[in-house]
């Protein structure tokens, strides 16, 4: 998706939000939305607009902005708000380009929320950071929630049964 040439600047924005999401944790759309347009310098700080009036810590996020990410924060922060008035906006807009996108590449159904499920999946079953490290990059309150998140991968189950079986076999020689 990072490399797609697109041409239509609609597909173009919403191939680089998805960018940014990526980069970001997986931050919802609505977060960029709502945050996009502060004064950010190293961390981009905001609270979880999903969750910030169901938690007693507002669902506060802070999140190091990346090099990759910082050219989208100037690219979008002020024209992201007149190119769009509204989250509903946005949201129908992406939905459009993202399925567009996902056809150019035959990913079936692509949505922005790709961009945090890919992430949550790559940092667990590639990276292999604890569930707990990744629910807390995606502002979960509970594994329960990031569960949903993470595909499954087998070879953790393989990993740790080989780990246990070595063990037993270093005890029986």
């Amino acid at each position: 998706i990072r490399d797609l040439e697109l041409n239509i600047e609609a597909d173009v924005i919403a191939r680089d939000l998805f960018m940014f999401s990526f980069y970001m944790c997986g931050i919802n759309a609505a977060d960029i939305f709502n945050n996009l347009g502060k004064k950010h310098t190293t961390r981009f700080n905001y609270n979880r607009t999903k969750t910030e009036n169901k938690r007693t810590d507002n669902a506060f996020m802070s999140v190091n902005i990346p090099e990759e990410a910082k050219n989208y924060i100037i690219k979008y922060s002020e024209s992201l708000y007149r190119r769009y008035k509204t989250i509903k906006s946005l949201n129908n807009r992406l939905s459009n380009s993202l399925r567009d996108i996902g056809g150019l590449l035959n990913i079936d159904r692509l949505t922005f929320y790709h961009a945090r499920h890919t992430f949550a999946s790559l940092a667990r079953n590639e990276c292999r950071f604890s569930k707990d490290d990744v629910a807390a990059a995606l502002n979960h309150s509970s594994n329960t929630i990031t569960d949903v998140y993470i595909a499954k991968d087998w070879q953790i189950v393989d990993d740790v049964q080989n780990g246990v079986l070595a063990l037993l076999r270093e005890k029986s020689t």
